[in-house]
């Protein structure tokens, strides 16, 4: 079980806005603190998805192998992130490998507890997905822009005359 601390800050994260505070009290007690030293693996993609983590402290990345074969940093998730999310909309395997980049410590929140808010408060799981939804969303904008830059740059050493 989180600590107090943790667990208010939890609270506050935007993933849960919305929430009753009883609710939101319910989901924290279903949460576990852990702890990973630097490269440590959190994640490993394919494996089966159990859980989603939220960063308390330190920072994660998340890494896919590009079809040249070398592995790429696609994301820095930072205190308040949260991680593995995406596997309680899609109910897939992980889609990125997610490795501590320093000592981390995160709030586990495994997937049965949200099963658990589904049948015990199906508004409040409700407003939960469509939180997650949003971040989602957030994070897909983000990576729309970046692909727009990497392109545009493609592009232009594309388009460029030779000299």
């Amino acid at each position: 079980m989180l600590q107090q601390d943790d667990a208010a800050y939890v609270k506050g994260l935007s993933v849960l806005a919305g929430l009753e505070p009883s609710v939101a009290e319910l989901i924290c007690q279903h949460c576990d603190p852990v702890h990973y030293p630097v490269h440590q693996a959190v994640f490993r993609e394919g494996e089966p998805a159990k859980e989603m983590l939220v960063v308390l402290s330190g920072s994660l990345g998340v890494f896919k192998q590009a079809r040249c074969g070398n592995e790429v940093q696609i994301a820095t998730l930072g205190q308040g992130a949260v991680v593995g999310e995406m596997s309680l909309v899609d109910i897939q395997p992980r889609s990125a490998d997610v490795r501590a980049l320093e000592p981390t410590s995160a709030a586990v929140l495994p997937h049965a507890a949200i099963g658990t808010l589904h049948r015990e408060h199906p508004e409040a799981y409700t407003l939960l997905v469509l939180n997650i939804a949003r971040e989602i969303s957030i994070r897909l904008r983000h990576l729309d822009t970046m692909l727009a830059n990497v392109l545009g740059e493609l592009s232009n050493v594309v388009d460029a005359p030779l000299r």
